[in-house]
């Protein structure tokens, strides 16, 4: 391992000593540096993920929650590690995508369905669930996050897998086992947190397949919350809601994570309806409203990023400290501003920006605790930055996203473990969700550690700088409209746990090629997508620009 890191700083020694060429000097510096960054994001992700396996039960196959926790905890080691995991190897090591992880896929699915395809907690070595008997509660829970956190971005960014058909099984049984009634139908459970992992998941799932039960089971919860709900919370979600009683059961609404997943849940319902139910939308657009003005009244800190939590019943503030995952409430504030066209709603969004490019505690430290955060805040925070980056261009925050990633990729320990607990997936996408927009959606096939990819965007423009420590021989690949081809929607809208499309190629677009002095060539989207073949030689660099052609020039 020593010797594997020695060589790899002498990589990037002889990456940093290539000259720059005299043409475009600003685009090839930034490019270069937005390799470097890009390159030590997957390298990173890739030792996290080998680390992580050599941790796995040698029984079952699966992963431990912790170093010291061995079970398979569905709503952390299958949410917030495996699949990270399962991207890694896709983009860095093909052959375990294909077989390991596959492989803990299919152990999962044998192993850990206990309620007809809702996963439970499973201890190592075969011995069996952790809790003696079903906890629907705990169930429900576990299943949704194993869907909202862990294969709703498998399936962002790979398309239909395996993953996206587990989430489908979930998905069904999770309307079917729902353990709550109101109005004469089931609901997944009386917190804001599962009913709004519930809703993003019914939403995207609707987008994808148009089935109606999917989306009758949406807008039934959404009914729950903007015609039932909110009105007797003054317009913010409760906690918990006994559904008995028919009040709340606790009275406050938290705007940080494990709580905020109901705004941008019932968001993305509203996007849904206006175009499949656009009467139902007419419906819930006032109270969309009012929901979106209530928090931003009084969630806002002196800064206008998000506090903690609040009453619902008086709008106080509970918990002042700042929410670290601020961009993810900001996701449904600027889905409300596409929405309804209220310019208030992005301007909260871009102020929001300005004051964390100002004040970098909002992305390093948490303000006022005289404590550092753990990389999962960390990983919160950059990745909200990133789905706002991509709707509201803002050079400073981008540059004080530089600052915190450094920062953020400093927790690593030398045998590639973050901090030993299943957050250690998280970094993972971090780091691979922020080499991406360093490379704007491209990446090189094979992938090897010791060549560098970066991409300067211009208008329909993309630069691209390759840098090879070692002779490559591959293929570039570019991304594409993801959100219509993988779901389906009708608008790129931000949401969480989406994995932000930079430079897309459309396949009956034409785009124009120029590799280096040599002359430009024209290729077609479909042709891009297969790959464009390269050969950089060690040592060598590559200049590439990518125009995107109008349609008199095709």
């Amino acid at each position: 391992m020593a010797v594997m890191r020695l060589l790899y700083s002498f990589f990037l020694l002889l990456l940093a000593s290539f000259p720059t060429p005299a043409a475009d000097p600003d685009w090839t510096a930034q490019a270069a540096h937005n390799g470097r960054m890009a390159a030590e994001g997957l390298a990173r992700s890739n030792r996290t993920m080998h680390a992580w396996l050599k941790l796995s039960d040698p029984v079952t196959g699966l992963l431990p929650r912790t170093e010291t926790n061995p079970n398979w905890v569905v709503r952390d080691s299958a949410a917030d590690l495996y699949p990270f995991m399962v991207l890694a190897s896709y983009f860095t090591e093909p052959y375990l995508y294909r077989t390991t992880m596959h492989q803990i896929l299919r152990q999962e699915m044998l192993l850990t369905r206990r309620v007809g395809n809702l996963s439970d907690d499973l201890q190592p070595g075969g011995r069996g669930f952790v809790r003696p008997e079903v906890v629907i509660d705990e169930v429900i829970f576990g299943s949704s996050e194993y869907m909202k956190d862990g294969l709703l971005p498998i399936t962002e960014l790979l398309g239909e897998t395996p993953w996206y058909h587990r989430m489908r099984d979930i998905a069904n049984d999770m309307v079917a086992y729902s353990p709550y009634r109101w109005n004469g139908a089931a609901l997944p459970a009386q917190t804001a947190e599962i009913n709004g992992n519930a809703l993003q998941v019914l939403a995207r799932m609707t987008w994808k397949t148009r089935d109606p039960r999917y989306l009758e089971q949406l807008i039934h919860i959404a009914d729950f919350y903007f015609l039932h709900q909110l009105p007797v919370t003054n317009y913010l979600p409760a906690h918990e809601w006994d559904i008995k009683a028919d009040q709340p059961k606790r009275g406050v609404f938290v705007f940080s994570d494990h709580g905020n997943e109901i705004v941008g849940g019932l968001t993305e319902a509203f996007v849904l309806v206006k175009s499949l139910r656009p009467e139902k939308a007419k419906q819930w657009e006032t109270p969309l409203r009012r929901l979106l003005d209530r928090v931003l009244e009084t969630g806002r800190n002196k800064d206008g990023v998000w506090v903690h939590s609040v009453d619902v019943a008086t709008g106080k503030v509970v918990d002042a400290r700042h929410a670290h995952c601020w961009g993810y409430m900001f996701n449904a504030i600027y889905t409300g501003y596409l929405m309804t066209g209220e310019q208030r709603y992005r301007q909260a969004v871009q102020d929001a920006m300005d004051s964390v490019a100002r004040n970098t505690n909002y992305l390093f430290d948490e303000q006022g605790a005289g404590r550092k955060w753990g990389a999962d805040a960390y990983s919160d925070s950059i990745e909200g930055a990133l789905v706002l980056l991509n709707r509201i261009p803002h050079k400073p925050l981008e540059q004080a996203l530089d600052e915190a990633v450094k920062k953020f990729y400093s927790r690593q320990r030398d045998n590639g473990i973050i901090e030993s607990w299943y957050g250690d997936g998280n970094f993972i996408r971090t780091a691979m969700m922020y080499a991406f927009f360093k490379s704007q959606g491209t990446f090189l096939s094979p992938y090897d550690e010791r060549v560098e990819l970066g991409a300067v965007p211009d208008s329909n423009s993309l630069s691209l700088l390759i840098r090879a420590a070692a002779p490559w021989q591959g293929v570039l690949r570019f991304d594409i409209p993801r959100h219509r081809e993988h779901w389906n929607m009708a608008r790129n809208y931000p949401r969480l746990n989406e994995w932000p499309e930079w430079f897309t190629v459309e396949s009956g677009r034409a785009y124009q090629v120029a590799i280096d002095d040599a002359p430009p060539k024209t290729f077609f989207g479909f042709e891009l997508r297969n790959g464009l073949p390269l050969t950089v030689g060690g040592g060598e660099q590559k200049r590439i620009r990518v125009t995107a052609l109008a349609a008199s020039n095709r």
